[in-house]
């Protein structure tokens, strides 16, 4: 009996619905699991919760303080934007804890970056980062724990590269009397931005004297040179270097004495961004595209985006108007149409998403946003005209009016004028008279009286209509007075 119950134990933990709330993993990444003494690395906890909305969690990692050191903690790229307890790190315990959020509507998605730590390497070795306590938390009004796995990240600590020494001679003492080497670069010309190119070339002018140049390249500012090339060269070539920011070093001897060490800053990232997931939503009754694009940059990071509808480029969006991965824009052309996204990192690598959507909106022109060649439409209904167009159309109609209300008024000047002869016509035709000029009046009261209910009747019109009625009582009494006589 008690194995039975210990079954339907087991049933219900995995059939009842239990596995189905663990949806999210938390783990450690980084570009390269090795890296030299003296040099960087950083590393990233991600999150990954392709089937659960999540708004939350914390994490406890432990490292080796006497193979890594933390330099310290970035939020750039990370998907939370609340931190109940800011990232903090300690290098005497080999302590980095975390704990933030993501408000409404939450996260969703795979490689969503947390925080990003920045090791240096202190000593040869194996450097295992764990998780010591880690959860992510569902964004169900609950806080459910949606943990479904946690994972560490082990870091190989090298030996600094050993440079063939071309000339193995005591370095003396710097002696500041040589002028400091001022170094160029025609591949990597500027030292802030970040080019594709991992071959740079790097110049200099050698001073009057000079019998030898020493030289040396690695990921810090501090690292040894240890090449001396006599007689001295102006150039120096390296090829193949990794991605990441790099130090070239440079100096002059003269007379026995060494110049002080020029630095050269060069940054290389020759991998374009990765595309995780990207999707396009339209809604027709908005007119809106929804583009949500989960693509990450790690070594330059993001610069901006492109957005082209039917190859036409109409948006350039910086990396960071796209809020939390999210980015809308109004779009009204007919029919299908084609959208095509560009993520553009800071040294010009590109990935691009395609879609597509159907909208049945009027047609409206998209020009792409270079275009300096745009008309002004003005839009009545389904119909787009030139605003020039319109202009015209408004002018045509109000002269048509003033010609119209002209006519009018020469019209009823035409009939009071009769009215006056008719008053010398015998008292038989009188009735008559009076009779047809009443139904005569009353319809050019009834045009003006529609004329008013579309627009508004100018001073002249107003005047004229006065008149009309004034008369229309006159016509009245003297139909009345006409009765009274013949009873």
């Amino acid at each position: 009996m008690k194995k039975y119950s210990i079954l339907i134990v087991v049933l219900v933990v995995f059939f009842g619905g239990v596995h189905l709330t663990l949806a999210a993993d938390i783990y450690l990444g980084a570009s390269n699991s090795e890296v030299r003494v003296g040099s960087t690395l950083t590393s990233v906890v991600y999150i990954n919760s392709s089937d659960k909305t999540i708004n939350s969690a914390e994490g406890v990692i432990t490292f080796p303080t006497d193979i890594l050191s933390v330099e310290s903690i970035s939020l750039g790229g990370s998907i939370f934007s609340i931190w109940v307890e800011q990232p903090s790190f300690s290098n005497s315990t080999g302590i980095i804890s975390f704990n933030g959020g993501v408000p409404n509507p939450g996260f969703i998605g795979n490689n969503g970056s947390v925080i990003r730590i920045n090791f240096k390497a202190k000593k040869t070795g194996v450097a295992n980062l764990a998780f010591t306590g880690a959860s992510v938390y569902a964004n169900d009004g609950l806080g459910t724990d949606v943990t479904a796995g946690r994972r560490g990240l082990s870091i190989e600590v090298v030996p600094v590269q050993q440079v063939e020494v071309i000339q193995e001679n005591p370095i003396p003492q710097l002696i500041s009397s040589v002028t400091t080497l001022q170094i160029t670069s025609p591949t990597h010309p500027n030292q802030e931005l970040w080019y594709k190119d991992s071959g740079p070339i790097f110049r200099w002018k050698v001073p009057a004297g000079v019998d030898a140049i020493q030289t040396g390249i690695d990921n810090n500012t501090s690292g040894s040179m240890r090449v001396i090339y006599s007689p001295a060269i102006n150039e120096k070539s390296v090829k193949d270097l990794k991605e990441g920011i790099w130090y070239f070093k440079v100096r002059a001897r003269k007379n026995g004495n060494w110049s002080p060490i020029s630095t050269y800053i060069t940054r290389i990232d020759s991998t374009p961004p990765k595309n995780n997931v990207v999707t396009f939503s339209y809604y027709d009754d908005k007119k809106v595209l929804n583009i949500s694009a989960d693509i990450l940059d790690e070594v330059s990071g993001l610069d901006y985006y492109e957005i082209y509808i039917n190859d036409s480029l109409i948006k350039k969006v910086a990396s960071a108007d796209f809020v939390n991965g999210n980015y809308s824009v109004v779009v009204n052309t007919p029919g299908d149409n084609r959208v095509k996204l560009v993520a553009v990192d800071r040294a010009g690598n590109s990935v691009e998403s395609l879609g597509s959507f159907q909208t049945t909106a009027a047609p409206e022109k998209i020009l792409p946003i270079t275009s300096t060649d745009r008309q002004l439409l003005v839009t009545i209904g389904s119909l787009s005209v030139s605003a020039a167009y319109f202009v015209i159309v408004i002018i045509l109609i109000s002269l048509i009016l003033v010609i119209g209300a002209f006519k009018l008024g020469r019209h009823y000047n035409k009939v009071h004028n009769r009215l006056k002869m008719r008053t010398t016509l015998t008292k038989g035709d009188n009735a008559k008279v009076l009779f047809l000029l009443k139904k005569r009046l009353e319809k050019h009261l009834e045009i003006l009286q529609r004329t008013r209910h579309n627009r508004v009747l100018s001073k002249e019109e107003k005047e004229i209509k006065e008149a009309i009625e004034g008369d229309l009582d006159e016509v009245d009494k003297a139909i009345e007075e006409q009765e009274q006589e013949q009873e």
